[in-house]
């Protein structure tokens, strides 16, 4: 993976080093179960109190984006991850099923 691959913003707040480690470890997870030669982009936003996420991936074969909110990085964390990886679950059980 190169790292013009995977693109993450933070707004409203910094991350510490241990949550910027974990976000790129399951950024880099999530690419490499994403259609090939795919772009990677995620922005995390703290407004008032709440965390909102964003992660979308771009590929010839097919494009994905999901969007949640929490309170807590964590939950948005787990919100964002449960549905991308159900969307890239069901994109591969489809194309294999053709």
């Amino acid at each position: 993976m190169l790292a013009e691959d995977v693109k993450i913003k933070f707004r409203g707040f910094e991350p510490s080093h241990d949550v910027r480690s974990m976000i790129d470890i399951l950024l880099n997870e999530l690419h490499l179960k994403s259609p090939s030669q795919s772009f990677l982009s995620a922005t995390f936003t703290l407004t008032n109190g709440i965390f909102e996420g964003v992660i979308k991936i771009t590929s010839s074969a097919e494009n994905f984006a999901v969007k949640a909110a929490d309170a807590t990085l964590s939950g948005l964390r787990h919100q964002l991850f449960d549905k991308v990886g159900g969307q890239l679950r069901e994109w591969k059980k489809v194309r294999w099923d053709k």
